[in-house]
């Protein structure tokens, strides 16, 4: 498999950034110094270094957390009152520290601070980049509160798609659940895309919750509180990805 591949695999980090980690020299194999992104390598008789580092190719973990508002989605940030770190087991920890006993994770795609809702984390590279990249176009479902009723007339507008500063947007599924309450599916997720595509519209999003990424259902999970995925739903992640790269 490809070097950065192998990175990935390892919980590093997703695999487009391991490929920068190994351009800038952080990555040795069998003691030679590798830049090359096409290297190939077999994690079972290679000794791949991160960092001056052996790489230990941990069991997959899949925990989701129901982000509440006013945590920012990082691992540090000098400007954070809290970040969502705080909020995850003690055997979890940022990617950039790794206690011994204890497993790096990072989160799939970001939730802003005043905004809420289903949070994955895990320490697979590999299905995290996947999950990410729009290729994929996995779905997510938001529950939105804005400032004033929607009118008719918008909805179209918004399931045709508006124009923002990085490019078009648009939403695949409104439902309506009141006036100002709604369920929206998109499936790319730039960050804000949501609250940008309504502010487009002429509208504020006062409220915004993520309860579904994928096959996974934010459901009863009370906010602030998390779980680790089952197996079943486990290998729902890893179906939707291997079939939606088909």
């Amino acid at each position: 498999m490809r070097i950065a591949r192998a990175l990935a695999l390892g919980g590093i980090d997703s695999r487009r950034k391991c490929e920068v980690y190994i351009s800038r020299g952080q990555v040795t194999v069998n003691g030679e110094l590798v830049r090359d992104l096409g290297r190939q390598v077999d994690p079972a008789k290679d000794e791949i270094l991160f960092r001056g580092k052996p790489l230990v190719f941990e069991k997959y973990l899949y925990y989701i957390l129901n982000k509440p508002e006013g945590y920012t989605t990082t691992a540090s940030d000098p400007h954070a009152e809290k970040t969502v770190y705080a909020l995850l087991p003690t055997s979890l920890v940022p990617r950039t520290r790794k206690p011994e006993s204890r497993t790096r994770v990072f989160p799939v795609g970001r939730l802003d601070r005043d905004s809420s809702g289903l949070l994955l984390f895990t320490n697979d590279g590999e299905l995290a980049n996947r999950l990410m990249h729009p290729r994929y176009g996995v779905p997510k479902w938001y529950e939105v509160r804005l400032d004033r009723a929607l009118e008719g007339r918008d909805v179209g507008m918004l399931l045709k798609g508006v124009q923002l500063e990085d490019g078009p947007a648009r939403a695949e599924r409104i439902r309506r659940l009141s006036k100002r309450v709604l369920q929206v599916l998109i499936r790319e997720g730039r960050k804000r895309e949501v609250r940008r595509m309504f502010e487009a519209a002429g509208y504020e999003v006062v409220k915004l919750c993520r309860i579904a990424f994928g096959p996974l259902l934010l459901q009863n999970l009370e906010p602030g509180r998390g779980r680790f995925l089952t197996a079943l739903e486990s290998r729902k992640l890893q179906d939707l990805v291997r079939e939606s790269a088909l």
